[in-house]
């Protein structure tokens, strides 16, 4: 699974500025995972910003599964 360092911050957002809308959030979201299709962007509410990290490849469903049951 990815880490907490692989995480970056895109784009900061101010919370006391009121003209933005959760539509304009969602808008730039689409708009940053169009322009980069290997990172998996998202709204992290704990730093009020747009962030971005690298996705993880796919893996095989039991794959998946067994790891978790090792962790």
């Amino acid at each position: 699974m990815g880490t907490e360092s692989e995480k970056r911050i895109v784009l900061r957002i101010d919370p006391n500025d009121e003209s933005i809308t959760l539509k304009d959030i969602m808008q730039r979201i689409q708009e940053i995972q169009r322009q980069n299709p290997n990172l998996d962007v998202f709204f992290d509410g704990d730093e009020y910003a747009v962030c971005s990290r690298p996705r993880e490849k796919a893996r095989p469903i039991a794959e998946a599964v067994e790891g978790k049951k090792k962790a």
